[in-house]
């Protein structure tokens, strides 16, 4: 297969900021993401797009000339944002209601095991 452009698209996403922006400055936003789908559109030249699918899942810095970056967190709750990871290994619902089962069944192993890490 010839990949003719790799792409990524960003759904649409809000973070929460602590401070207003200047909206006459240039914006450089960067945001922590998680690609949860690759799609390969058909050109119709033999050739195909690569496009990542991503969502916010972090971290949003907003950095606006020389001033100081701004931070904004994702809305998402903590449980979604493991839905999210947990869809990205495997998108089966059952898989996901396995693994938080096993989570909840041995939460003490797992903190006792992440501490150390």
């Amino acid at each position: 297969m010839e990949i003719d452009r790799h792409k990524i698209k960003v759904n649409t996403f809000t973070a929460e900021l602590d401070e207003p922006i200047d909206r006459s400055l240039r914006t450089l936003v960067t945001i922590e993401a998680e690609i949860y789908s690759v799609d390969y559109p058909d050109n119709q030249d033999g050739s195909f797009d690569q496009v990542y699918r991503a969502k916010l899942c972090g971290t949003t810095i907003v950095k606006q000339g020389d001033k100081k970056p701004i931070l904004g967190k994702s809305k998402r709750s903590a449980s979604q944002r493991l839905r999210m990871a947990l869809y990205s290994l495997n998108p089966d619902e059952d898989f996901y209601q396995s693994q938080m089962d096993k989570l909840i069944a041995n939460a003490e192993d797992v903190v006792e095991y992440l501490k150390n890490r």
